[in-house]
């Protein structure tokens, strides 16, 4: 009976154990709940139901236009009759009429409209993804400055451990008159040097949560705690990358490059929207009405037949002159147009230049891990190799403390190393096709 309630225990632990660890955030839980929580990205997602509308609204253009109007009228008072006498009148009247319109040409305006809408629709989707990623690099960088904090406070948390069971072993030497009281004082230092060190990557991890949480719109009072291990489990390897291959397939899918090509398209379709206004346009309209009087003395239904009007025709409107604002019209859109190449020039040099970097930036923090494994070895040696010769007698305590802080310095560059590579690691995956984000689709 008691093992079996020892094994419910055990059993009760493990779960609890589990659902610990399951709570914890890795990056990208992170990044989805940040993009879906983004109010800038609501903004966008609202930008795109507009473009929508538009293109709703650009063939819906094609279409009649239909109009119907109705009236009532009393007309009332004292004229001449039939007799040359005046009487009392009281008629009422109602019309009715139904109109219909439609554009035959008008300088392809509706056309060039319709294409407008169709690409501005496209670009808002590759602007979604852009925010989208800008988002997740954004929460990327807030994720690695708090896992290299939450590193430091464990490596912070172990040098003060191993530098008060040094204080304690001293001390004792200390009152068997082994050892001065000099070491004494440079091993207080020393533990209370550890005590700050950990105390201030305390606050800089509470900083760095915070600025998690906002940029993740995450509630402030709520409690978030994150999986590092996404990012330092991946061990460093030398890959060769080429750059020109990697820029090469990136063009393909960067959003903003893509973004930039639309701008392009929808700037010269503007251009020829304005052109078009200065081409003589044409419409066919044609129109039904009747009307309904009480003193005579045909029905409704008669009178609506007998007075049944109807007109049909054509019309042409030839611009001649009205300011010249349609020619300044065409001048600016000519410019924009220039503009927007301009500016997609400008995005790919940019988006080579960050390919470039984050290749370079891989190569790097590979060879600094390399060197940083190298020398995390030599430093646990060197230390421990201070230590039996400072219980000889051979090295002070500053040797020791030393070759402590060196071993520290060690540990931290090889922490950097490791999280500093997965997160230029996903950067170049990025690039490489990989999404940053799985959740949203636009």
């Amino acid at each position: 009976m008691i093992k079996s309630n020892l094994f419910i225990l055990f059993i009760a632990l493990l779960s609890l154990s589990s659902n610990a660890q399951s709570s914890k955030w890795t990056l990208q839980e992170c990044i989805n709940y940040g993009i879906e929580q983004s109010l800038s990205m609501e903004r966008q997602l609202l930008n795109n139901e507009i473009d929508k509308t538009h293109l709703r609204d650009a063939y819906l253009d094609f279409l009649p236009s239909v109009s119907g109007s109705s009236s009532i009228g009393y007309n009332f008072g004292r004229s001449i009759g039939e007799n040359n006498t005046y009487i009392n009148t009281r008629i009422m009247a109602n019309s009715y009429s139904l109109g219909a319109s439609l554009n035959l040409f008008s300088g392809f305006t509706a056309i060039n409209t319709l294409r407008y809408r169709k690409v501005s629709k496209l670009k808002g989707i590759k602007d979604s993804e852009k925010r989208a990623n800008d988002i997740a690099i954004n929460i990327m960088q807030a994720f690695y400055d708090l896992a290299y904090v939450e590193g430091l406070i464990e490596i912070s948390k172990e040098q003060l451990e191993n530098a008060q069971l040094q204080l304690k072993k001293t001390q004792r030497q200390y009152e068997l008159g082994i050892k001065p009281k000099s070491d004494l004082f440079d091993l207080q230092a020393q533990v209370a040097e550890s005590e700050y060190s950990l105390i201030s990557n305390q606050n800089k991890k509470s900083t760095a949560l915070v600025t998690l949480k906002q940029i993740m719109n995450y509630q402030a009072d709520e409690e978030l705690e994150i999986n590092a291990s996404t990012l330092s489990s991946i061990l460093p390897e030398n890959e060769s990358i080429n750059t020109e291959q990697l820029f090469n397939q990136a063009v393909e899918q960067l959003p903003e490059i893509n973004s930039a090509q639309f701008a392009i398209k929808t700037a010269r379709l503007n251009w020829y929207i304005y052109k078009g206004q200065l081409l003589p346009s044409f419409s066919m309209s044609g129109n039904l009405n009747t009307s309904y009087y009480d003193t005579q003395n045909n029905s409704f239904s008669k009178q609506f037949k007998d007075n049944l009007g109807k007109s049909f025709g054509f019309s042409v409107n030839i611009p001649i002159f009205n300011g010249l604002y349609r020619h300044s019209n065409i001048t600016r859109a000519k410019y924009q147009m220039k503009d927007a190449e301009y500016a997609y020039q400008e995005t790919m040099q940019n988006a080579y230049k960050e390919i470039e970097l984050a290749v370079l930036e891989l190569q790097a923090v590979t060879q600094e891990y390399n060197m940083a494994i190298k020398k995390l070895n030599f430093s646990e040696l060197s230390y421990q190799a201070n230590k039996k010769k400072y219980e000889q007698g051979l090295v002070t305590i500053m040797d020791v403390n030393t070759s402590d802080n060196n071993l520290r310095q060690a540990k931290l560059d090889l922490l950097k190393a490791k999280l500093t590579y997965g997160i230029k690691k996903k950067m170049v995956s990025f690039y490489q096709g990989t999404p940053l984000q799985t959740k949203i689709k636009f």
